[in-house]
This record gives C-alpha cells, sequence and structure tokens, in this order.
C-alpha cells in the first residue's frame, strides 16, 4: 500500500505554446499521459465508496472492516465552504439580476456542492458552460477521468483547449483500446471528432459557442491539486487494519483449541465432547483453551491515537468530540476550529477563482444578447458563508453593543436565521410605521395613584 502512495503521481498540467494546433498524434499522447491521472482518481475513489479494493491483508480471506474517515473528511469540508449557498454582491448601480436569475432557475448550488465534493476527493473539478435549444446559458459538472485542459506556455496560462476523451464501447460494453469519442473547446467552436489510434475523423462540424473564452471552467482544492484525505491514506489503512484484527482475533476465540493434559483421549471422546460439550477428566488432568492475549486497552489507545491524527493531519476536525460540546462560545469554538478554518480559505480562494470564470462565461453569452451590459469583475463579491451553527443569545448582544456603530442590516445579517439582512431591516421598519402607537394618558396614573391613597 505504501509503495502505491509513493508511485501515484502528481496531478498533470498540461501546457502548449501559443497557436498550437490540435492533431490526432497530440490528442493520443495527451490521453496516455492522462492515464496516470485516471489510475490517482480511481484510487481515490475507492477510500470515498468505502472500497478499498487495494488495500493488501496478510491473507486473502481475512476481514477488511472498512471505516469511512474519507467519505466524513469530504462531505464535512465541502459542506463547510458551500452548505451554504454561495451569494454575490455587485457594486452600487451594477445591475447582475440577468445571470442571478440564470443561476437561480437552473439551482445551480446544487452544482456548486458536487464541484466542491470533486475538489475535496480528486484535488480538482471541471465545469462545463453550454447553450441549450432556448440559447439559455447552463453548467455541468465534467468527469474529472475524461477531461483534460490545455494551457498556454504564456506567465496567464490562459486556456487555450479543453478535451473531452470518452471511450468507444465495444458490442460487449467494454471500452475499446485507443478509441475514443473527443470534442474539442477553444475560444470560439465545438469540435467532434473520432480517435482510432493516432487518426482523427470529424463526426461534425464545427459549432460556435459565443463564450468568448474556453466554456471549461478548472476547480482546484489547492496548489498542489491534491485532495482533502490524500494526506493521511496511510494512517487510514492502519486504522482499518487495527480495527481488522481486533475483530478477527474476536473470531478466532470462537474456533479455539482446546488443550488436555494428563489424559488420553479416544475419538469417540472427542466426538462426545464436540457435541455434547461435557466431559468428566482423571483427578490430576485438565483441560484448557489456547488463545493468544489480547490486550484491548493498548489497542484502543492506539486507536484512538490514529483516529486524532487522521483528523489532525487532514485538518478536519472530529465534530463527535466531547469538547465541542463542552463549551459553546464562538471564541472557543473558533480556536478549535482554527486549522480547519484556514484551510478552508485557501479552498474558497480557488474556488471563487473559478465562480468568477463562471460569471464571465454567462456575462459575456448575455451581454452578446444585449441581455445585460459587460460588467467587472472587480465589481462582483463571492460571499461564502460557514455552515456551521451559531449561537443567536450571544450575537445578539454583540449587536445591541454595536447598534450606532455598524449598520444595522449588516448586523441583523449575522443571525443565523437570517437570509437577507437589508429586506429583514425593511421589513421591521414597515412593520413599525404600520403599528399605531397608543398615546400614553397619564390622568389615570393619577387616579390610580388617588384609588391606591384611598385603600390605604
Amino acid at each position: 500500500m505504501a509503495n502505491k502512495i509513493a508511485n501515484m503521481k502528481p496531478r498533470a498540467s498540461y501546457y502548449l505554446p501559443k497557436g498550437t494546433e490540435l492533431d490526432g498524434k497530440l490528442i493520443s499522447k495527451l490521453i496516455k499521459r492522462h492515464s496516470a491521472d485516471i489510475k490517482a482518481y480511481d484510487f481515490l475513489a475507492s477510500y470515498l465508496d468505502g472500497r478499498e479494493p487495494m488495500m493488501v491483508r496478510p491473507a486473502p480471506n481475512q476481514l477488511l472492516a472498512v471505516n469511512n474517515f474519507a467519505g466524513y473528511i469530504v462531505n464535512l469540508n465541502s459542506a463547510y465552504l458551500v452548505g451554504n449557498p454561495v451569494q454575490y454582491q455587485a457594486s452600487q448601480g451594477v445591475n447582475i439580476d440577468p445571470i442571478l436569475d440564470n443561476y437561480k432557475d437552473q439551482n445551480i448550488y446544487d452544482l456548486d456542492s458536487e464541484l466542491a465534493e470533486d475538489c475535496s476527493t480528486y484535488g480538482r473539478a471541471y465545469e462545463l458552460v453550454y447553450a441549450d435549444e432556448d440559447a439559455t446559458p447552463l453548467s455541468a459538472k465534467l468527469n474529472v477521468r475524461s477531461t483534460i485542459l490545455i494551457r498556454d506556455d504564456s506567465f496567464k496560462h490562459e486556456v487555450m483547449y479543453a478535451i473531452v476523451a470518452t471511450p468507444v464501447l465495444s458490442d460487449s460494453g467494454e471500452p475499446k483500446a485507443d478509441a475514443f469519442h473527443i470534442t474539442v473547446w477553444d475560444d470560439r467552436t465545438i469540435r467532434r471528432f473520432m480517435l482510432n489510434g493516432e487518426m482523427l475523423t470529424e463526426e461534425e462540424k464545427e459549432e460556435e459557442h459565443f463564450f468568448g473564452k474556453v466554456p471549461v471552467i478548472e476547480y482546484v482544492n489547492n496548489r498542489r491539486c491534491r485532495g482533502d484525505y490524500e494526506s493521511v491514506i496511510s494512517l487510514i489503512d492502519a486504522y482499518n487494519i487495527l480495527q481488522s484484527d481486533r475483530i478477527i482475533d474476536r473470531e478466532k476465540l470462537v474456533d479455539a483449541i482446546l488443550a488436555f493434559y494428563g489424559v488420553n483421549m479416544t475419538e469417540e471422546d472427542r466426538m462426545r465432547i464436540k457435541e455434547g460439550r461435557v466431559i468428566t477428566l482423571p483427578q490430576d488432568a485438565k483441560g484448557e483453551y489456547i488463545i493468544k492475549n489480547i490486550n484491548e486497552t493498548d489497542a484502543d489507545v492506539l486507536r484512538e491515537t490514529l483516529a486524532k491524527d487522521i483528523h489532525k493531519f487532514s485538518m478536519t476536525p472530529d465534530m463527535t468530540d466531547e469538547q465541542f460540546s463542552g463549551n459553546s462560545s464562538g471564541v472557543a469554538i473558533s480556536y478549535k476550529l482554527l486549522p480547519f478554518e484556514e484551510n478552508c480559505k485557501t479552498k474558497e480562494r480557488y474556488f471563487e477563482r473559478s465562480l468568477m470564470e463562471r460569471f464571465k462565461l454567462y456575462n459575456q453569452f448575455l451581454a452578446t444578447k444585449s441581455q445585460m451590459q459587460i460588467v467587472p469583475i472587480a465589481d462582483i463579491d463571492a460571499i461564502f458563508t460557514r455552515s456551521l451553527p451559531k449561537n443567536d443569545l450571544e450575537i445578539s448582544q454583540i449587536i445591541n453593543n454595536l447598534q450606532g456603530m455598524v449598520d444595522t442590516p449588516q448586523l441583523i445579517a449575522q443571525l443565523s436565521f437570517i437570509k437577507d439582512g437589508e429586506e429583514a431591516f425593511e421589513l421591521a421598519k414597515k412593520e413599525e410605521e404600520s403599528t399605531p402607537r397608543e398615546d400614553t394618558d397619564f390622568s389615570n396614573l393619577e387616579i390610580q395613584e388617588t384609588r391606591l391613597e384611598d385603600i390605604a
């Protein structure tokens, strides 16, 4: 297993000189190089699915107890990053409603979640922006195994081509060797080919896509394009082996050898013991099971140490830890989540960069259809809201302390049950204005005081 991890190559990036034309020989070479990435993706996916088929046990018939740490790490990281939908804020006077309405119509927030999961698992993800039959821009997730992105060799590394290579299937359903359906996007067109070996044959006429750039976006988890549990795979293996061995040891207790001392036994005696579970021994004879002494305390200490190391080095907190429920202070929880938060900020920066690429593609397409103006990216902010439980009582106290120092809508937006601070503030104002105020009648107070004196 250690050798498999050591031999797993880093995710590849492909750079070509500007103006390079794609041909069958070059595409075939890229696909062969990409096969190393596919092996890495399959390896990582086996841990996410809880299969881990590459785990080597001392004997093939021994149990492998799989504890799905990978799934836990991916789910927690992706949910923390985009569990709450990403919001977009434009500078004053800038209208981005056409794009936001489009995002809402296709529920693009579900796609964001899927892209975040791919990033967390494989270290990268790909999104295709395309136009449907009604000329409406839409997005879809591409398979990392079949997608190759090619950049130029300049300092900007602009995307030149995106290739999706889908294996051609035989009649039996198996992929044919060196035969692929190829789709190529450049900054203007979409082209489709059939690749046999190094022979490239056009399948359909090229189409224009009107996005102004290659409409395939790469999302990366970090600058090394590594998944969130990739660095702790050996620790996950060790944890699974330990748990498997403990279960196997328990199973072997059932088949423990029964040894007798000071007595000669016939085959008939052995059968009687096996069936009747009773035996009478001579005075000086004895019998006992031969079993391995199991130190459960040491094994449990090792298990807890491995689990802590997995959470520590993947920078993913163990939310079942009693320490989280012992102190609900926001500051205390923030300290416990500091490594997790710092790692998430790195993921957020890369994710936001790709979201801005998506925005530019949609903006260009809708501007071509005269549905909106070109909006500079400098006027747009993507706002990520962490998916964490909040102490609304503590936040309400902070809001009261900051009244008059910070805008009220901004303060209200800090409450977990408020989605739009500005909207909530305006509704509260309208409700206050529509509620009639009762005039205070101070004469009632005098009469009340008089009556109290009379009673006295």
